[in-house]
Formats: C-alpha cells, structure tokens, sequence
C-alpha cells in the first residue's frame, strides 16, 4: 500500500498508480482540463501515462478557474 496526498487530502492505493490511473480512480475525467503537479513539480499531461505515484508523493491537481 502506498500513501499519497492530494490536494492536502490523505489518499491510499493498494499499489503505486500512474497520475492518468489515480485521477481515474479519483473520478477525475483524464480528458478534462487540469494540471498536476508531483512534490511541487508540474507533470505535464504526456508524462501522465508513464509517471508513477509512490509512498508519501504530495500531488496538486489543478482545475483552471475562469474569469475576469
């Protein structure tokens, strides 16, 4: 098991996951628009396939706020 925050939020997988498999499981719809970033780096969404979530990451998952 592994022990990821998101969004300030304790989160736990069975096994590390990719960033596209944990929003899947999140309910998070990949095709939408947001942002990620990992231990305070952006991940962009062409790495979200191959990039591992392991124990103890500290993940942002932006949604984009519009406006004026």
């Amino acid at each position: 098991m592994i022990k990821v925050s998101i969004n300030n939020k304790a989160e736990t997988f069975e096994k590390s996951l990719t960033i596209s498999q944990a929003l899947i499981k999140l309910g998070y719809k990949s095709d939408g628009m947001l942002g990620v970033a990992v231990n305070q780096v952006f991940v962009s969404r062409d790495h979200w396939e191959e990039t591992l979530l392991n124990d103890l990451d500290k993940v942002d998952i932006l949604n984009p706020v519009s406006g004026g």
